[in-house]
């Protein structure tokens, strides 16, 4: 099956969502970005205010907690968007040839093509929009759902998980 596609910025925007979502690293660093700090303030000032006797400290404990959280929610809402536009390359956002055949996947472009193996295709991923053919831990083939039609898309999807490998 061959489908020719072009990437955007919210194709790589995907992307990233969808590598931090599937990173254990990621999900823990986020974990105690959003919910640790937050705690260890409140009772940080907590401590500072019982020790001061100053009940104002009890209100920086509870506003220090929510700032944080707030910010740490905000900025990793908006990581994948900046990340996205810091990466931008002209291998990314051109028009792609993917050919997937039963012995792998061939892409070509105007400046590059590589074939790799199913046994060297890393993890595959998919969801409603895109598939993502991972054939490195970091990088994939971005195939949006939008580009190639819902025919074309379904067929892809089907053929992929026949050879769909767990992440190594």
């Amino acid at each position: 099956m061959q489908v020719s596609y072009v990437n955007n910025l919210d194709d790589l925007i995907a992307l990233n969502i969808d590598l931090m979502t599937n990173n254990i690293q990621f999900k823990k660093r986020r974990f105690w970005s959003l919910y640790g700090t937050p705690v260890f303030l409140f009772f940080a000032f907590s401590f500072f205010a019982y020790v001061t006797n100053q009940p104002s400290f009890y209100g920086g404990a509870v506003g220090g907690a929510l700032v944080s959280y707030l910010w740490t929610l905000y900025c990793y809402k908006n990581y994948p968007k900046k990340a996205a536009k810091e990466l931008q390359q002209k291998e990314v956002f051109c028009e792609h040839t993917l050919i997937v055949t039963d012995e792998g996947v061939r892409e070509s472009t105007d400046n590059s093509e590589n074939y790799h193996k199913w046994d060297a295709i890393n993890h595959i991923s998919h969801n409603d929009e895109y598939i993502f053919i991972y054939n490195t831990p970091m990088t994939a083939h971005v195939i949006p759902k939008r580009v190639v039609g819902e025919n074309d898309f379904l067929k892809i999807k089907e053929k992929v998980t026949v050879y769909q490998t767990p992440n190594k």
